[in-house]
């Protein structure tokens, strides 16, 4: 309850802030104030500034098997980070850390270097796979991503990333170590290891985007294996489905995986959609399992805003009101639905279909209020079935 009280105290006197602070600013550079601190030099082009968000969720879900019902109702800081980006010397440069649950977690740490034609990004990043993933939680429709990304675990990395922008199109691919715990208790990492690599395509004319996509993972998993797990768009409640590929586990061992996706989205006017599929083979246990995912979404802007989509990154970014509150406007108003599947039947662990329902307010370009309603199944071979009916309430604010 304390850091859902702080929580929210710092959402409100944020929102305040960037709704009614004047910006104030050095043409020269120098120190400037336009909703959150930073600085520059445009005489060498260094440059430092302030980013975080932070996520205030509540949710009632409710689990049923067998006339048996569990019940979740509690509310979390879902996200809490703080960092800085900026450039110096001509390399640009990202820090951000997670603050919540008494550790201390990486996020985007990583150096980016420009070279003849494309990006090395070298630190602790994202591996380069799906479109759900590469766009950041701020800019996603949902309150949570396509179940695919969580089942197969697509995440941050340190490593190396090579990444090529032409015109409307992406090419990106890089090698990647392993992941570090708390970082206020080692700086250790775990023994996993992947390669991944990303390509897409854009066309663009005035008022319609296509993006077309691919990309594909190898995981070697060291001598830890891999837990497949997923949740039911709830993150306030157990996992759904899992299957548990660890040393010692009835299923097997997993060594490695190959991971490999297709994804396709849209954007016409204040309609937009996207869709995605995802496969991932474990090698190792008995059969090597095959394991899938997909996901279709689609959502309109009932007060006529457009997502925001670049053609150049091939991902989505912050779509602004058009008539914030802060002007005299609404605010934008959005309504958006997805069906969503994970199937593990291939290890006998069960099928999960989720339904979403979501409405967001844009109250400004920085502040936004989230609703779900989610209903799902859980369906397994030979034993009684799930269902998961519930709703959730997100506020949101980043700089």
């Amino acid at each position: 309850m304390t850091k859902a009280i702080l929580a929210s105290t710092i959402l409100a006197a944020a929102t305040a802030l960037s709704s009614n602070m004047p910006a104030f600013a050095q043409d020269e550079g120098g120190w400037e104030f336009d909703g959150v601190p930073s600085w520059s030099n445009p005489e060498t082009g260094d440059s430092f500034t302030f980013r975080g968000r932070v996520f205030l969720d509540y949710g009632d879900v409710e689990f049923e098997t067998a006339g048996t019902t569990t019940s979740w109702s509690d509310s979390e800081i879902r996200t809490a980070r703080l960092g800085v980006t900026g450039s110096l010397n001509g390399v640009r440069y990202v820090a951000e850390f997670d603050l919540i649950n008494e550790a201390i977690a990486a996020n985007d740490v990583y150096l980016t270097f420009e070279g003849a034609g494309f990006e090395l990004k070298l630190g602790h990043m994202k591996t380069p796979n799906s479109i759900d993933e590469q766009t950041s939680s701020r800019y996603i429709t949902f309150m949570e991503r396509g179940l695919g990304t969580d089942l197969f675990g697509l995440d941050r990395r340190v490593g190396a990333l090579v990444v090529h922008e032409g015109e409307g199109y992406t090419i990106s691919g890089g090698v990647f170590g392993g992941r570090p715990g708390d970082l206020s208790e080692t700086l250790e990492l775990d023994d996993s290891s992947a390669i991944a690599a990303r390509i897409t395509r854009s066309i663009a004319n005035d008022n319609t985007r296509l993006h077309l996509g691919a990309s594909v993972r190898h995981m070697n998993y060291g001598d830890a294996g891999t837990r497949v797990r997923v949740r039911p768009q709830t993150h306030i409640t157990d996992r759904a489905i899992t299957a548990d590929f660890r040393p010692g586990k009835p299923l097997g061992e997993a060594d490695t995986s190959l991971f490999w996706g297709l994804e396709a989205a849209v954007v016409h006017g204040a309609f937009h959609a996207e869709a995605e599929w995802m496969d991932m083979t474990v090698d190792g246990p008995a059969g090597d399992p095959q394991l899938h995912a997909r996901y279709i979404q689609a959502g309109w802007f009932l007060t006529g805003e457009t997502r925001s989509y670049s053609t150049g990154s091939g991902r989505f970014g912050r779509t602004r009101p058009a008539t914030p509150l802060s002007e005299g406007g609404l605010g934008a108003w959005e309504v958006a639905i997805r069906y969503d599947r994970a199937d593990l039947d291939a290890v006998n662990e069960g099928v999960l279909t989720n339904w979403t329902l979501g409405v967001n307010w844009y109250l400004e370009d920085h502040v936004r209020v989230m609703a779900n309603l989610v209903d799902g199944s859980v369906d397994r071979i030979g034993a009684a079935g799930t269902d998961v009916s519930g709703a959730q309430l997100r506020l949101q604010w980043d700089f």
